[in-house]
């Protein structure tokens, strides 16, 4: 039911965890690009696109970048020089893989499937500093190793080697996202972003600019304020830039426990309304020539991450579809909100 569903209902696909760090690059400088699921799904149904997810994040990191830190340097070798070519050579081997002219990664016209990637994921807090050292105040997270070894010029960087790898490739057309979370709940971290991607957009490779786009995750509960959601589209469509609602889940469990099938029915009821909020406000506050579309983070209730609690017990129940893979109110609701004249 899965895959038919996929080939029935989706036009772009996105790997929630294949294409991370430390799935592709499990051990230096030998990358394991054996896992064709993606490619296979795109090629045989007819998908028009795959989002690439993601190139630079503080997490999924292989256990040798984590340990590289506080290894011995090669002589004559900074910090940062050794990050920096870590980074380098991994973002641009990864591109140079899925969207060289060579690649089985291309359709039966010979265009590239690959047409986006996320180059830099989560750089920051909620309060808008930059995900440095360990931060207390924001539960312990541990940070990035990238600013830690870096500094800020790595986000930059980052989108320098992208565009650089692309354009090695003779492929001027794959698009480069910033994707981040909170952008409707923390005014000081849509504020950092902002300021974040305008810089962005100034910064060219041989007179292509290194950024196309930004991804609002949107991981976002059954009463999310409808108010706070028009804000964050609102401030990210005023970059300029692409917007993409990059992981959409509505949750109706922040308890973390089990609930009542009583406060379930209640609360997907708000959830059902709620899908169709996010889809009408995208369309009403984002000029269409800006929408890259609208990624729901997994098809069915079982296969969400926020699904189950520590003990394997189907807790939440974020998805268009249920457990069984049956179409949920939501779903209607949700295509609804993609076509209802305003």
């Amino acid at each position: 039911p899965y895959r038919d569903l996929v080939i029935e209902q989706y036009n772009s696909i996105s790997a929630e965890n294949s294409m991370k760090m430390t799935a592709l690059q499990p051990t230096e400088g030998k990358f394991d690009f054996s896992s064709y699921t993606i490619r296979d799904v795109a090629l045989k149904f007819g998908l028009k696109r795959i989002h690439g997810h993601t190139l630079v994040w503080s997490k999924s990191l292989p256990k040798w970048v984590v340990n590289a830190e506080n290894a011995t340097l090669p002589k004559n070798t900074t910090l940062a020089a050794r990050f920096d070519l870590i980074m380098k050579k991994h973002i641009q081997t990864v591109i140079k893989h899925y969207n060289a002219p060579t690649t089985k990664y291309r359709d039966a016209e010979g265009n590239p499937l690959m047409k986006s990637w996320d180059v830099c994921n989560e750089v920051m807090y909620d309060n808008g500093s930059y995900r440095g050292a360990l931060d207390i105040q924001n539960g312990n997270d541990k940070g990035s190793i990238w600013y830690r070894t870096m500094g800020q010029s790595y986000i930059q960087n980052a989108y320098v080697y992208a565009r650089q790898a692309a354009l090695q490739n003779n492929d001027t057309n794959l698009k480069l996202f910033y994707n981040d979370y909170g952008q409707e709940y923390s005014s000081s971290k849509r504020d950092a972003i902002y300021t974040m991607l305008m810089g962005l957009k100034q910064v060219m490779v041989d007179g292509h600019p290194v950024i196309d786009g930004v991804g609002l995750q949107m991981h976002i509960n059954y009463d999310t304020s409808n108010t706070h959601i028009e804000l964050g589209l609102r401030k990210m469509a005023s970059t300029g830039l692409m917007v993409h609602i990059a992981e959409l889940d509505i949750s109706i469990n922040r308890e973390g426990v089990p609930l009542s099938q009583t406060i379930i029915d209640q609360r997907a009821v708000l959830q059902e309304q709620k899908y169709r909020d996010v889809a009408m406000i995208y369309r009403r506050v984002v000029p269409k020539e800006q929408r890259w579309g609208i990624t729901l983070w997994n098809v069915g209730d079982k296969d969400s991450w926020l699904a189950k609690d520590a003990k394997g017990q189907q807790i939440n129940y974020p998805c268009l579809y249920d457990i069984n893979y049956v179409k949920k109110s939501a779903f209607h609701s949700f295509y609804a909100g993609l076509n209802v004249a305003f």
